[in-house]
């Protein structure tokens, strides 16, 4: 982003046209922008300044991600029933399949059994038998396999009647307290970036919008096809919003990098710096004309500039030509180059007015 210089020939040249075209076409009106009454084309235009606010973000494209828990049974036994299938929504604690339990039951009703008719045996001994009525408890427990997150069922690796061991997984789950956005932004932009900075996170295919936060930066670059970038992560403001998002999907995420509310500001073309380095508007006077005004500034975003004093919500400001415009009026309408103007000569009309 380049500020303006100090007033340079271009700025000469196009208060030359203005006072010009002011002279020599309006010599008795006040005012007019538009070719509807003079024949002319608009040579500036005009800004009224509100107090919206400023606002800027850098957009960025990552992938959905997720933790994916695997779902491994604590006993072995035969598939007796599947309660889910893939893509069903679950619950923490949810029962997921079941294993044949005659096996266990039988063990624990001998443990209980063993450990209520232990009374006349030593201390050591009952206590090897709560323990022994303890673990066939919870193996019988185990025959309900359960969700170990709150989720959305990604794999089903079991059907009714297979035999299931202690070391495979029978299920896995995509975890939805850990659905995020991996992306990366350019080192640039780095310096605007900080972890709590809000986001607007899109999934084109599904039509979905949702609010999301930076949660993690990464302390260390990474180079994507010869550019260097740095890590982020960006967590939904809630858990899967609708259950729709799958890992692997494409994100794009706008992140919002400043957000200034009630907050005055003007086109960067409005702002001029003078020759004492003042930063000058040039605003709309009553009478139509326009004044130099001096303001100071804040905030900047690509195009606008946060104005702390100097102007106020309804002041109407006035911006010059770009160079290619004001080359463009030259060649149309005969305006010679490098017309000599003092600098920081301000256009007058007609008793002090405008053009």
């Amino acid at each position: 982003m380049k500020r303006r210089g100090k007033i340079t020939i271009w700025t000469i040249v196009i208060v030359a046209i203005v006072v010009i075209v002011g002279i020599i076409f309006f010599p008795m009106q006040s005012s007019p922008t538009t070719s509807e009454t003079s024949g002319l084309p608009s040579i500036y235009l005009e800004y009224e300044v509100k107090s919206d606010g400023v606002g800027d973000s850098i957009e960025v494209v990552g992938n959905i991600t997720a933790e994916i828990e695997s779902v491994i049974p604590k006993v072995s036994g035969e598939i007796v029933e599947v309660y889910v299938e893939k893509g069903d929504e679950v619950e923490e604690g949810q029962i997921l399949a079941k294993i044949d339990d005659l096996d266990y039951q039988i063990a624990y009703l001998n443990a209980l059994n063993d450990y209520e008719s232990s009374t006349n045996v030593g201390e050591r001994m009952k206590e090897v038998k709560r323990l022994q009525l303890e673990k066939a408890k919870k193996n019988l427990e185990e025959t309900e396999i359960k969700s170990p997150v709150s989720g959305i069922v990604n794999t089903v690796n079991i059907s009714k009647g297979d035999m299931v061991g202690t070391t495979s997984a029978v299920l896995t789950i995509v975890d939805n307290s850990t659905i995020k956005v991996e992306t990366a932004v350019d080192e640039i932009d780095f310096p605007l970036i900080n972890e709590g900075m809000d986001a607007t996170i899109r999934i084109d295919p599904l039509n979905l919008e949702e609010p999301g936060v930076i949660t993690w930066v990464s302390p260390t670059t990474q180079t994507d096809m010869g550019v260097v970038v740095i890590p982020i992560e960006i967590e939904f403001t809630q858990d899967n919003p609708q259950n729709l998002l799958i890992p692997g999907m494409t994100a794009d995420v706008e992140i919002v990098t400043l957000k200034l509310e009630n907050t005055v500001a003007v086109p960067k073309d409005a702002i001029h710096e003078g020759v004492d380095g003042a930063k000058i508007v040039y605003k709309k006077t009553a009478e139509g004309g326009m004044e130099p005004v001096q303001v100071q500034t804040g905030k900047e975003t690509d195009s606008m500039v946060e104005i702390t004093a100097g102007l106020k919500a309804g002041d109407k400001v006035l911006i010059l030509p770009s160079q290619e415009e004001a080359q463009r009026i030259m060649q149309n309408y005969g305006i010679p180059m490098g017309v000599p103007v003092a600098p920081g000569a301000v256009p007058q009309g007609p008793g002090g007015g405008g053009f």
